[in-house]
């Protein structure tokens, strides 16, 4: 009687064993073909309103301001501007490291418009050097992708001499020499693609 019982448990375990392990198997291919970096990322440090407010941009494109059939989108600039001017140095660093390519640049563009920080080379080299993910401009009906570094410095510095000119009375002063920006764009240009 005993041989009995412990023949049907190991049957039953060894129907069962399979069925398990497919179904683990199955359960974790699912959760790392899905998987996020940015699941992972440490918000220490970083102002719930923050967080809220730009982690709209993992899956929405930056905005030239004009959307689809010239439609005016001030509140994507707002929204942009919102958070540049309120988050901390600190704050703008961490997210420097986040991976996406859209906060990231928000986060270099914001430290760009602080007044009082210093290093903006370092940064921007930062930045150029900073590849791995993209960010997503939309103006108008056209949509393009960009390098993080490529961003900045031909839509937020607007100093890339190979690009037509913009007009001088849309170019913001960052603070940056003019050999600051030749040093910039003589990094940006050599940099690998």
């Amino acid at each position: 009687m005993r041989k009995r019982r412990n023949n049907n448990k190991r049957v039953r375990f060894s129907i069962l064993f399979p069925i398990l392990t497919i179904l683990g198997i199955g359960i974790i291919a699912a959760l790392t073909s899905n998987y996020e970096k940015s699941w992972t990322f440490n918000w220490n440090g970083i102002e719930s309103k923050i967080k809220d407010s730009i982690s709209v941009y993992e899956y929405q494109s930056i905005s030239s301001g004009i959307g689809g059939n010239g439609r005016a989108m001030p509140e994507e600039i707002e929204s942009r501007k919102w958070i540049m001017e309120n988050a901390t140095e600190p704050e703008l660093l961490k997210l420097t490291e986040f991976p996406n390519g859209n906060i990231k640049a928000i986060a270099y563009e914001g430290l760009l418009r602080k007044k009082n920080f210093e290093n903006k080379t370092e940064l921007i080299s930062k930045a150029i050097n900073d590849t791995i993910y993209s960010v997503y401009y939309q103006s108008g009906c056209l949509g393009n992708e960009f390098e993080i570094g490529e961003y900045l410095v031909q839509n937020v510095l607007m100093i890339d001499d190979r690009i037509p000119p913009f007009r001088p009375e849309i170019i913001t002063d960052f603070g940056l020499s003019e050999l600051e920006k030749q040093k910039i764009l003589t990094e940006f240009h050599n940099r690998k693609k």
